[in-house]
């Protein structure tokens, strides 16, 4: 979308400068800030580019410094503007004041990772011991920053009665979304664990992944979260 997109402009004389649009009017599309001035003698501004407006009964016509003018549709209802036609792909609501936009750029203003913070290896060990046997295990699964992932896991059993050994591995593709981590295996088979990100309870100094509970430490050095 063209930020031209309120930009359209009057060009009928018996249209009016309606009172219910006067104001300053905002909105995000597309993440960006959006922000329309209508002032009341058929002037204003859209992202501070000068424009002139008038309205004729639910018909807005604007048009930007420079640009071709544009026919909206529009209404106000419940302190909300409704615009559609133009430019515009179906209706866009803007609310008063510039609180809309501030929002955009909040969100810009945050640095969107998609999870590379996350690359790395990163491993689970246990051991048990008992008089009579014990177990051991380790669960290692590396994240690439292409986001592909290979996983490992090997662990052995030992009792009065003989010992054994079990191993798996897996590959595939994974990716973060919001607060999950999904994994879709080379099989086709698709996971999804709950993620959180903690420091090691007694080395601060070390990072750790928490799937569904599970932490899992840093294999290589790491900077704490």
């Amino acid at each position: 979308m063209r930020l031209a997109a309120f930009a359209l402009l009057v060009a009928a004389t018996a249209a009016q400068a309606n009172p219910a649009l006067h104001g300053t009017w905002s909105t995000a599309l597309e993440g960006q800030p959006y922000v329309v001035v209508f002032k009341p003698d058929g002037s204003g501004s859209f992202n501070g580019k000068p424009l002139k407006w008038q309205a004729l009964g639910k018909l807005l016509f604007v048009q930007a410094q420079g640009e071709q003018a544009q026919t909206y549709s529009w209404d106000v209802k419940d302190g909300k503007l409704s615009v559609a036609g133009g430019t515009l792909n179906g209706v866009v609501t803007l609310t008063r004041g510039t609180a809309g936009a501030k929002v955009a750029a909040a969100k810009a203003a945050v640095p969107t990772t998609n999870g590379q913070e996350l690359v790395g290896k990163w491993c689970l060990m246990s051991q048990f011991n008992a008089n009579t046997g014990g177990s051991q295990r380790m669960t290692c699964f590396e994240l690439k920053p292409d986001y592909t992932y290979t996983y490992r896991h090997e662990g052995s059993m030992s009792a009065s009665t003989g010992s054994m050994a079990s191993q798996s591995s897996d590959a595939g593709r994974w990716k973060v979304s919001g607060n999950q981590l999904v994994a879709t295996s080379q099989s086709g088979r698709t996971s999804t664990y709950a993620l959180e990100k903690r420091n090691h309870p007694k080395n601060k100094r070390d990072p750790m992944i928490c799937l569904n509970g599970e932490c899992y430490v840093t294999y290589y050095n790491k900077p704490a979260w």
